[in-house]
């Protein structure tokens, strides 16, 4: 007997120190699953036949969740009836291994209606008083998010709700209680993310599609110009004149769930705007009925949003893969830090049960990213002052004549002049403090700091950058170039004054500080910004 327990441990100590790339963590994407296929789900079927659900699986239903106005008050009639395609999402990998999550979509939000905002709130809710420990329902609220979760050692997912940025009825904003309320507070927290987790694959999950060469991207036929009413009806062949003024027009403006429709463009220009730089982004969404793997702009774009529907999809110059058929996709993220992308296609036909792994390739090696400059991990060669002589902005005081006689003097002398400033030690600070995370604010750069005891400081700019509250198009431009001067009308001090007005007129108040921060090692990621 000892013999063989020493042969077994060799064998296991060979294995291990043998370095075999093993699985970390895989990723079930399953988009648009809210409805049933003749009385049954045989996508969701597929995937429990298929892939074992383990500590290391997690799912994720890309929103759709519930066809076709979401779920309405229990009060509906046939209620249950409508309910019961979400009911066998819910239930799918219940009380299994692995993590459960789901994001909202556009039919979740009343397809896009002026009731949605309330519409996603009783999907939430209905949700959440399951108790099911492994299924969370996120962003909550109605929210945009970015939510993130580890979900494995070099794994990050960011969940988020597109149809918030679409939506364009009552949703939450700037008064709720969202932990990130605008557009820039969310890019803000997208980018902080990012930054934290450059060494990593982040899996970013939305509903709506950045790439498609499906409907939704405006690919159509030349059916579809002469039938259009065969989208709705696919035998519906009835000519209709100027029937092709509906193609046109989705392919070139789109409707608001269309890439084409400004608020659409809106969020893919903003989203990636932030991505771009982070090549370990992986975007995921379902929105198009198709399964499509797409690599553009040195990132990968998957689209799996056929598990209850399908439509159709082309090969466009920067498609890899793309079918029509019911289906879903996985994601698998190795050891040695390989990621690879599967997709299957499912036949939905009655005692079928047909499942075809139709395309397996390995899509990212993020084994091999670039540290940060060699000067932003090491330490100080010698200490920091305990003060200095500065300004708080010397962009002010040249300004001509002309412009002066146009905006003011204001207090550009004051903006300009040589101050004693003592001198930002993060580690020595309130007894040393440690980064929260990015602040929000469209004009200042701010970050959140944590102290010993929990307490939360914010450190924020002097000086203002106000190009974006100016609109798009006048960015860059020399309407630039006067708001920006126009901030010489703000008293650079003026917060120290604030106190003593808020004491004399019992109002609860804040005591601010002013400090010289220096180019610190110990700003890590946020060294750059500050």
């Amino acid at each position: 007997m000892r013999v063989v327990l020493f042969i077994i441990s060799c064998m296991i100590l060979g294995l291990a120190s043998s370095g075999q790339d093993t699985l970390e963590s895989r990723i079930i994407l399953i988009g648009d699953a809210g409805q049933f296929i003749s009385g049954r789900t045989p996508v969701l079927d597929a995937v429990k036949k298929t892939i074992p659900f383990t500590k290391n699986t997690t799912i994720i239903f890309l929103g759709d969740n519930l066809y076709k106005n979401g779920l309405p008050d229990d009060a509906f009639p046939n209620y249950n009836v409508i309910k019961a395609p979400l009911d066998s999402q819910l239930v799918m990998a219940k009380g299994s291994a692995a993590m459960v999550y789901m994001i909202p979509g556009n039919h979740d939000w009343d397809n896009g209606s002026a009731n949605g905002y309330e519409a996603i709130l009783r999907q939430q809710n209905y949700i959440r008083s399951l108790n099911i420990e492994n299924f969370e329902f996120l962003p909550s609220g109605g929210c945009p998010g970015p939510v993130e979760v580890q979900i494995s050692p070099n794994v990050v997912l960011v969940m988020y709700d597109s149809q918030w940025w679409v939506h364009p009825y009552d949703k939450p904003g700037i008064e709720s209680d969202c932990p990130y309320k605008t557009e820039d507070e969310f890019l803000t927290r997208l980018d902080d993310i990012l930054a934290r987790n450059y060494k990593k694959v982040v899996v970013l999950a939305g509903h709506h599609a950045f790439r498609s060469y499906g409907v939704h991207g405006g690919y159509f036929r030349i059916k579809q110009y002469i039938f259009p009413f065969t989208d709705a009806i696919p035998k519906a062949y009835i000519p209709i004149p100027f029937g092709f003024i509906y193609p046109i027009t989705r392919s070139v403006f789109g409707t608001s769930e269309d890439l084409k429709h400004p608020l659409y463009q809106n969020l893919i220009k903003k989203v990636e705007g932030v991505v771009k730089g982070h090549p370990n982004v992986i975007f995921v969404s379902g929105h198009e009925h198709a399964l499509e793997l797409i690599q553009d702009s040195g990132h990968n774009f998957i689209v799996s949003g056929s598990a209850s529907k399908s439509t159709r999809v082309s090969g466009g110059k920067n498609s890899i893969y793309h079918s029509k058929q019911n289906g879903f996709a996985t994601i698998d993220v190795s050891t040695k830090k390989n990621v690879s992308a599967t997709f299957y296609t499912v036949d939905p036909t009655p005692d079928s049960g047909k499942i075809e792994k139709t395309f397996n390739a390995g899509i990212l090696d993020f084994s091999k990213v670039p540290e940060p400059e060699k000067d932003s991990v090491t330490k100080l060669s010698e200490p920091f002052k305990d003060s200095v002589i500065a300004q708080a902005s010397n962009r002010y005081d040249s300004a001509t004549k002309l412009k002066q006689l146009f905006i003011g003097k204001n207090y550009r002398k004051e903006w300009s002049a040589p101050v004693k400033y003592k001198v930002f030690d993060i580690k020595k600070e309130k007894g040393g403090l440690t980064i929260g995370s990015l602040g929000g604010g469209k004009q200042t750069k701010s970050l959140k700091l944590i102290g010993k005891f929990g307490k939360e400081w914010t450190l924020r700019t002097i000086d203002k950058d106000p190009e974006k509250t100016l609109p798009e198009n006048l960015r860059g431009t020399i309407a630039n170039d006067i708001a920006q001067d126009l901030v010489s009308a703000d008293y650079p001090y003026g917060a120290l004054i604030v106190p003593e007005l808020s004491k004399a007129a019992g109002v609860l108040y804040a005591e601010p500080e002013y400090f010289f921060v220096p180019d610190d090692p110990a700003l890590g990621y946020y060294r750059k910004t500050f």
